[in-house]
């Protein structure tokens, strides 16, 4: 569609509408003489009553128009079906405007602060503090910076992100510049002036979605400057350079794909009871959810347990029929997590043996997992040490 605007042809804008030149045939001819006989092919004139239905095909000047797309989708659908091309439009826009240089240094993605700030906490605790009181903003800073050393360079990345100022000036020359999208043209015309105003438009939204961005990167960075001193804020945006973490059993890693993260928490050595009450002691190993896509619980290492289907890494944690595959949030993380340390640690029943195993493999029963090497006594040192009840 894009390409037809680089022709050298005339095309046709009516209410909103691109038509584009018909091509013309004995089939078509035919066709169209059957829509004018029914008054349903018309000149763009005869469109302006309030009762007429756009038709597919107008007729302006002997030439035919079939109707394709309307203009604002043009515009609309860009950086969707081309967004490369967008973002390359966006970089030389950055520089044509200034906005190139250091403005943003390094981001503070919402997943990332939603992590360390609302997930964080709840399976986090300091010492000294009442269990039901979780850790602010500037207490869990504070405790991250006790167990990993920040490097100096960042308390000069905070003070460079605490100075407002060239975001300040950037939103400055922004509204100054900032083009508003004028109406499409109508009628017949060259597709070169169509070409124009959609290149004006695009300019404008573009222009429009970058304003946007530094106000609210402003608006964040005064958030952070009035809640956070310097060396809390140094923490936090060597978190944001480092995109991992783990704290007490809790452990988030940045995914690949960049804006994206696996959110873990180990399960700790447990115990589990066959149908005959031997006991079975299952190491320590990490559920994890990832904020791509769907929140499933899954086991991140090599594992096996009556709720996996093989013995391997990544697989999905068997939670029964009504199991919820929920979006992100710090709620529902918590909840996929919890879901999937239970359903590991509590939920096989002995006598039901519900899950792709059994613990208890009878003779002659074919079975593709095996727990033996897992089954202890009631002897067992951990037990001894209390560590196990």
């Amino acid at each position: 569609m894009w390409r037809c605007l680089d022709a050298d042809v005339e095309v046709l804008v009516h209410r909103g509408w691109l038509y584009l030149p018909l091509l013309f045939d004995p089939e078509v001819q035919e066709e169209c003489q059957t829509l004018a006989s029914r008054g349903v092919l018309s000149e763009p004139a005869a469109a302006n009553s309030s009762h007429f239905s756009f038709p597919p095909i107008l007729a302006v000047q002997d030439q035919l128009f079939a109707q394709a797309v309307s203009v604002s989708s043009l515009v609309d659908n860009y950086a969707r079906l081309f967004p490369q091309e967008n973002e390359a439009r966006r970089r030389l826009l950055r520089e044509q405007y200034s906005l190139a240089a250091d403005l943003w240094g390094v981001a503070l993605d919402p997943k990332l602060v939603t992590i360390i700030f609302y997930i964080l906490p709840h399976f986090i605790r300091r010492e000294g503090l009442p269990r039901r009181r979780r850790l602010d903003e500037g207490e869990i800073l504070d405790l991250i910076r006790e167990r990993l050393p920040v490097p100096p360079l960042f308390a000069e990345a905070a003070r460079r992100f605490l100075d407002l100022n060239p975001l300040k000036d950037a939103v400055r020359r922004l509204e100054i510049i900032k083009r508003k999208s004028a109406a499409p043209p109508e009628g017949l015309m060259p597709a070169a002036r169509l070409r124009a105003w959609w290149e004006e438009s695009l300019t404008a939204r573009l222009l429009y979605e970058e304003h946007a961005g530094l106000i609210k990167e402003l608006q964040d960075r005064q958030h952070w400057a009035d809640a956070a001193a310097e060396h809390r804020l140094a923490t936090l945006l060597y978190l944001a350079e480092r995109g991992s973490l783990e704290l007490d059993g809790f452990g988030f890693t940045r995914l690949a794909q960049g804006q994206d993260y696996r959110i873990y928490k180990h399960t700790g050595p447990y115990v589990l009871k066959d149908y005959f009450g031997r006991l079975y002691l299952f190491p320590d190993c990490r559920v994890a959810v990832a904020t791509l896509g769907r929140l499933r619980p899954v086991v991140v290492d090599y594992y096996k347990h009556p709720f996996l289907r093989q013995h391997g890494p990544g697989q999905e944690i068997c939670l029964g029929p009504e199991t919820r595959h929920l979006t992100f949030s710090a709620k529902n993380v918590i909840q996929a997590l919890e879901d999937g340390i239970n359903a590991l640690c509590y939920s096989y029943d002995s006598r039901r043996r519900l899950g792709y195993h059994r613990l208890d493999a009878l003779p002659g029963m074919m079975h593709l997992v095996d727990f033996e090497d897992y089954r202890i006594g009631e002897d067992h040192p951990l037990f001894a040490s209390g560590q196990l009840k």
